[in-house]
């Protein structure tokens, strides 16, 4: 049971690593589909491995042990799992459900499906996000205003739109749900966040017809720090996003690049499918019919 419950999870990680780890080089908008689908991947891969042990580890514990023996017998575990392992992940699935409660509910509280006009509000912390929803409600502080001349605005304006025309929300949304549940995927989730603002910069970029002055302005506010869970236009890796946009554009990668990053998301999901099959029993004893 050890090694196809970790072996299958080790290579899911390690497929998902290889594959994203060439995000920066690749086109922003390739960037976020791939590594999203390799983090929802590795999420999938993760949940079962950490249930199970968890379940293992619980129905040996003595009192509240009972309880859970015919999750554990439906689940066909029989041994017993350490307490060094056992506490940690039980832990880990405690703080990753009080995690996702609040984003989820962070996110119905800022979620907006009307369509409204950017909103300026007044503050003296500058800062520019988009709301998620199909709304794509942009929000814009005061100080942000006047920090920025009328070029430098457009930028930002259309480096916000950018994220409500592409639905960024829906990616930002995934990765840090899958951050939130297991805490362990940040760096891949962080990844995410990176790929959207470059994602954005380029559009801006794009629209305003000069890198440079996106790079510039996107310094001006790169001290400044935006919610989590929408999306800012100082988001992280500031500095390498700069760097980028000083850059010509990254151009589309080979064929037989895109067909290996692709085979590897294959692989992993692959690993992924695998890993469900050990909720299987556990799944029939709940359904039977």
């Amino acid at each position: 049971m050890a090694g196809s419950l970790v072996l299958p999870l080790l290579g899911t990680l390690a497929v998902a690593a290889i594959a994203t780890s060439a995000h920066r080089r690749l086109p922003p908008r390739l960037a976020t589909r791939l590594v999203t689908i390799a983090l929802v991947l590795v999420a999938l891969a993760a949940l079962p491995t950490v249930l199970v042990v968890a379940v293992a580890f619980l129905a040996h514990v003595p009192v509240i042990g009972t309880g859970f023996e015919w999750c554990a017998q439906a689940m066909g575990l029989h041994g017993s799992v350490p307490a060094w392992l056992g506490i940690p992940v039980v832990a880990l699935i405690a703080i990753g459900a009080f995690r996702t409660f609040n984003l989820l509910r962070q996110h119905r509280e800022l979620r907006l499906d009307e369509s409204r006009p950017i909103h300026f509000a007044r503050s003296h912390k500058p800062y520019a996000v988009t709301l998620p929803g199909r709304a794509g409600q942009i929000v814009i502080s005061t100080a942000m205003v006047d920090l920025l001349d009328e070029d430098e605005q457009r930028i930002v304006i259309a480096h916000e739109q950018a994220h409500a025309r592409y639905r960024h929300d829906r990616y930002l949304f995934t990765a840090e749900l899958a951050a939130a549940a297991l805490p362990p995927l940040r760096a891949l989730a962080r990844r995410v966040n990176y790929s959207i603002e470059r994602w954005a910069d380029e559009a801006a970029a794009a629209a305003c017809g000069d890198r440079r002055l996106v790079a510039i302005t996107l310094g001006k506010v790169a001290l400044q720090t935006n919610p989590p869970t929408v999306a800012g236009f100082s988001g992280l890796g500031v500095a390498s996003r700069m760097g980028a946009l000083l850059e010509p554009p990254i151009p589309n990668p080979h064929r037989s690049l895109v067909l290996a990053l692709w085979s590897s998301i294959v692989v992993t999901a692959g690993l992924s499918v695998y890993q469900l099959h050990h909720l299987e029993r556990l799944l029939t004893a709940l359904c039977p019919h």
